[in-house]
Order: C-alpha cells, then structure tokens, then sequence
C-alpha cells in the first residue's frame, strides 16, 4: 500500500488502539468506519507514538494525526486530552510539528511543566 505521507505498517496493537481512538473520538463503532490507511511515523524515546490515519465514514472522509503515550500488546492504551488533530493534506507537515509541541514530544512523560 502507498502511504500517503511515509511512515511504515504499525503493530497490530497499535492498529487496534487507532481504530478505537477514532471510533472514540467521533462516538460511533469500528464498523461504521473503512480505514484507509494507519501509519505509524515516529516513536519519542519516552514511548509515544505518532500515527497517521485516513478514514471514511458515512459520506465523511478524515484524516487524524494521533499520539499515544503508551499501547499495551492488547490494544489497550493510554493518551492526553490533545492526542487528537485533524489535518488537512495541504498543511501536514505543520500539523505533525504542531501536535509533537501540543503532546511535548521528546519530554519526559510525567514532567510538568513550570511557568
């Protein structure tokens, strides 16, 4: 499959715990979604991971990045309020920028920060 911006085939896990984000997000069921593509594009070395998912459902078609804090093996998973962006293909590059900053990608997981 030709990935629409890079990245490579994510763990099962990671597949799994994308889909329900999403299904989530938009309170429907996986069956109500086709999932077009699910890239993973980067881990931090604090074990989050960034993927890329296109989708469609009903006549809506949608493009999410999603940052997890840590996948189990099950599926199961954790992630922050800001996990979530929609992109626009036109400002992808911006937007995964922007998400990495919104999810302090590259900090310490439990770091608060001081102001």
């Amino acid at each position: 499959m030709m990935r629409l911006f890079g990245g490579q085939e994510p763990e099962e896990a990671v597949r799994k715990a994308t889909m329900d984000l999403t299904a989530a997000l938009y309170q429907k069921q996986i069956n109500d979604f086709e999932f077009n593509e699910i890239s993973e594009l980067e881990r931090d070395s604090f074990g989050r991971i960034l993927v890329f998912t296109r989708f469609k459902s009903g006549d809506y078609d949608g493009q999410l990045l999603l940052i997890f804090t840590s996948v189990d093996s099950d599926g199961s998973f954790r992630a922050s309020p800001k996990c979530y962006l929609e992109v626009r293909t036109a400002s992808f590059g911006a937007g995964v920028e922007h998400h990495k900053i919104r999810n302090s990608w590259n900090c310490p997981i439990d770091s608060i920060p001081i102001f």
